[in-house]
């Protein structure tokens, strides 16, 4: 008797729904990318605050032209808005809040929207 041979493998539309969900992935991946960098730009931004001795000694605007020199002259950072930074002085500390909405288009009328909060207390 002859056998028959069973095909193995994968068909071109077996391919196709495969590589569909997948290259939507890599390219909502690519997309989102760049905003989490740049999160964590504005989020070394707030811990470096830290690192500023005379910081509660100086005013709330001079904080603020501070995080915003860092924030847009040296990272460049965009999603950012000057109304997003929040400056609370206590009489032990100061907080500085950045909470702000990135939106990320993603095609035609559909986006993605990514909250971030970022917050340091500076004793």
């Amino acid at each position: 008797m002859h056998r028959v041979k069973t095909q193995t493998g994968l068909t071109a539309i077996g391919l196709i729904l495969t590589l569909i969900p997948v290259g939507l992935a890599v390219y909502i991946i690519l997309r989102v990318a760049p905003v989490y960098i740049e999160a964590l730009s504005v989020g070394d931004v707030v811990n470096s605050l830290k690192k500023e001795l005379d910081l509660k000694e100086k005013s709330r605007e001079e904080i603020s032209k501070i995080i915003q020199k860092r924030l847009y002259e040296i990272n460049n950072v965009s999603s950012v808005a000057r109304d997003d930074i929040k400056i609370q002085k206590t009489v032990n500390d100061v907080t500085v809040m950045i909470d702000y909405e990135a939106r990320v288009p993603l095609f035609g009328n559909v986006a993605l929207a990514l909250d971030f909060h970022k917050r340091a207390v500076i004793r």
